[in-house]
């Protein structure tokens, strides 16, 4: 999966057979940074703010959080197994991901870079949509 930064000048990898998320400049496609992931990245999102960028791995317990402008990793939270897409409150203070292996949405606190809690969803939850 690849993104591209809210300001354009980057493009994010997730890299699943290497298990890396790899940051390119958006003008020449020149590497920025390389860092490890956990097992088959799945994709990222950035913070409302664009402080940070969540990545979840697809084969993988943890979800990681990097800092958007070093594009090093701050925090791994354990959200369960099968961390798939991100979606973040109107206000920005928390992040929701979908975590198919636990049939559940994984609820983080952006502020304290925490977990916050659960909420229980269908059958593998893929796709989420934060009003």
């Amino acid at each position: 999966m690849l993104r591209v930064s809210p300001d354009g000048k980057e493009v994010w990898v997730q890299t699943a057979e290497a298990n890396t998320n790899v940051v390119l400049d958006a003008s020449n496609l020149a590497v920025l940074a390389t860092q490890p992931c956990g097992k088959q990245p799945v994709t990222n999102a950035w913070t409302r703010d664009r402080r940070y960028s969540l990545v979840t791995n697809g084969q993988d317990t943890f979800a990681q959080i990097f800092d958007a402008r070093t594009f090093q990793e701050v925090k791994r939270l354990t959200v369960g197994p099968g961390g798939a897409n991100i979606g973040f409150s109107k206000d920005g203070r928390t992040a929701f991901i979908a975590v198919r292996g636990a049939n559940e949405v994984a609820v983080i606190d952006l502020v304290k870079l925490a977990l916050e809690s659960r909420i229980r969803a269908g059958t593998e939850p893929q796709g989420l949509i934060v009003r």
